[in-house]
């Protein structure tokens, strides 16, 4: 009923209005939450004058937040005129859900640094076995391929005998993947590189990266970066189920303190990790930028992709996910992080044009 509530009101003030008084009020919230106050911040009218060429509706309270973690820079992006403004220019609506889709995401992709899929369903259909479920000794992913967000409903199965069995004591079946939903894909889990695997022992830690082809020149750019770490016993990184978010170097893939809420709260500890110790680094990081470069090139309609991406205890590189809506740019921003860097300008006269 709450849901069909928020979808009334904001069919009828219309998305532009419903999400600026959304993130006001959420930002306002954010800034009594870490004991900032509320007031004009400095840099604060350069902020508003920018973003104002987007739209005449520039909440400031973002900026009066962020400017904390970020400093006195105009290109902190409120949230609202990313979502209804930017990605929708960057990334034409039309085209969101062909490639949202999971299970089309080897279409875009090469199939050799995404996760194996072993079944699959799409639209209701018959699932699709690549492999027998009794041929396959490892643990397995499953998740909606559809309309996912937060993390919701994956799930874990690990072989117990002759049965793969989830943390809640289903068993995978047949029937039981009939009943999970119209749209799913069933994977091999990702072995997590070492260097990852300490931060969190039960869920698969993946940096976060933003790509960004540019409208100049067609190059793909990445421009910010975190690493999701789950809260041990949780079988997903996501920051909603409670995990935590790192700043990434994205010069050379240092990992930096501190561990971050999605309410912002900090903390140099996490999981037992120590991160205030230094010396932490994404392993492999060449190869975790040249990955995200290439998912960029293949993806033709859109400019503007969140990728996240693991290291396998080979060293390889995986693509987990990439999202084209739906940016949580606060991730960035608490770390201290603008979401375009340089290329700010750019995409404000493009999406302004």
């Amino acid at each position: 009923m709450k849901e069909t509530a928020k979808k009334l009101i904001r069919k009828a003030v219309g998305d532009r209005c419903y999400d600026y008084a959304l993130y006001r009020r959420h930002h306002r919230w954010l800034l009594r939450h870490n004991g900032f106050a509320n007031r004009r911040a400095e840099g604060e009218d350069s902020y508003v004058s920018k973003w104002r060429q987007l739209s005449p509706l520039v909440e400031p309270y973002s900026y009066r937040l962020f400017s904390h973690y970020c400093g006195p820079t105009p290109d902190i992006i409120p949230e609202d005129i990313m979502h209804d403004i930017v990605e929708r220019r960057l990334n034409p609506h039309e085209y969101w859900d062909i490639y949202e889709d999971k299970n089309n995401f080897a279409d875009y992709v090469d199939s050799a640094v995404l996760p194996c899929t072993v079944a699959s369903r799409q639209a209701g259909g018959l699932p699709l076995f690549a492999s027998p479920l009794d041929t396959i000794d490892i643990p397995l992913i499953l998740k909606p391929s559809v309309g996912t967000s937060c993390g919701d409903s994956i799930m874990r199965f690990d072989r117990v005998g002759d049965s793969y069995v989830s943390g809640d004591g289903s068993r995978l079946t047949e029937q039981f993947l009939l009943s999970y939903g119209s749209d799913w894909v069933l994977q091999e889990a990702v072995a997590p590189h070492p260097a990852l695997l300490r931060f969190c022992p039960t869920a698969l830690s993946t940096v976060r990266l933003v790509v960004y082809r540019s409208v100049a020149d067609d190059r793909p750019h990445v421009t910010a970066g975190v690493l999701r770490v789950g809260k041990d016993g949780s079988v997903v990184d996501n920051i909603v189920a409670g995990g935590r978010f790192l700043a990434v170097d994205i010069s050379d893939g240092r990992i930096k303190p501190p561990f971050i809420s999605r309410f912002g709260s900090r903390a140099d500890s996490w999981n037992g990790v120590d991160i205030a110790s230094g010396g932490f680094c994404v392993p492999c990081w060449d190869d975790v930028l040249e990955l995200a470069l290439d998912v960029s090139r293949g993806i033709a309609h859109h400019r503007l992709l969140a990728l996240d991406i693991a290291v396998n205890d080979k060293g390889k590189p995986m693509l987990i996910e990439y999202n084209i809506g739906g940016f949580t740019t606060y991730l960035y921003h608490f770390t201290g992080q603008t979401v375009f860097g340089p290329w700010t300008d750019e995409v404000i006269a493009h999406c302004h044009g």
